[in-house]
């Protein structure tokens, strides 16, 4: 049996983001997907549903992450 192929909106609707996000986390390389022949991204429905138990807040395989944020200084005559 063919795994069904999810196109980024439809994986946006099921994840509750926008197509926009689903397509950056796939150029980061954090959600997995297909690039088919013609350039069409396509996301397997059984990975992607490996891929969201991966990161259950309830798995005990669940890395944890830490987020590291850079602020630029935005204030006027600030020494760089």
């Amino acid at each position: 049996m063919t795994p069904r192929l999810l196109t980024a909106r439809q994986v946006a609707g099921q994840l509750g983001f926008s197509p926009e996000t689903v397509l950056r986390w796939t150029r980061c390389g954090e959600l997995p997907a297909i690039k088919l022949p013609g350039g069409a991204i396509r996301y397997r429905e059984d990975v992607l549903d490996e891929w969201l138990s991966s990161r259950s807040a309830t798995s005990p395989a669940t890395p944890t992450a830490t987020l590291h944020v850079t602020v630029p200084n935005t204030r006027q005559g600030a020494e760089r």
